[in-house]
């Protein structure tokens, strides 16, 4: 009996059933991979870890468009054969968008430092009417009826804050609950 590993007609097969999947599914799958295969082990680290030495990173305070800052990380020599990796992927804590550690620049995050709020005067009529207009859909439909107090732009103005992405600490990091059996 042919072992499904070997069977390169299994591809497209395979493919689908990867689509069909639950992420906690293909997670653990990933990690049986990684744990069981040195060339899982190196295809995962090509997409998922840099070197410490690649990433960039800012200033602690964001920068802001009007007083730009640059800052470059001191260079290292390290040995080849034990070199610190870390994530290629974070999440920043300002514009709470994922970014790659190695494409970071003082320009790629932009946010506000408020989140935006209603313009009270112009839903005026439907306020005292009793309309709920602090919603995505009134925020789609009227976006000239919202602001942001940081800066006072509208939701289709450019963003008041400009700077580099910064992730969250590790030790500010939520941990994942893991279950342990109890005997």
């Amino acid at each position: 009996m042919p072992v499904p590993d070997e069977e390169l007609d299994n591809l497209p097969l395979l493919l689908e059933a990867i689509k069909n999947q639950s992420i906690h599914r293909l997670e653990g799958i990933l990690q049986d991979i990684v744990k069981h295969s040195p060339e899982g082990r190196k295809i995962a680290s090509k997409w998922l870890l840099v070197v410490k030495n690649d990433v960039k990173a800012g200033p602690v305070a964001p920068v802001s468009p009007i007083a730009p800052v640059t800052f470059a990380l001191p260079v290292k020599e390290e040995s080849m054969t034990s070199v610190p990796m870390t994530s290629r992927f974070e999440n920043c804590i300002y514009c709470l968008e994922e970014f790659e550690v190695t494409e970071n620049s003082e320009t790629s995050c932009k946010y506000h430092l408020e989140p935006d709020v209603v313009d009270e005067e112009y839903f005026k009529a439907e306020i005292a009417a009793g309309y709920d207009v602090d919603s995505d859909e009134y925020r789609l439909a009227w976006p000239e009826g919202f602001f942001y107090p940081c800066c006072g732009m509208g939701l289709t103005g450019s963003m008041c804050q400009v700077g580099w992405h910064k992730a969250a600490d590790p030790d500010d990091r939520p941990r994942k609950e893991t279950r342990r059996s109890e005997f």
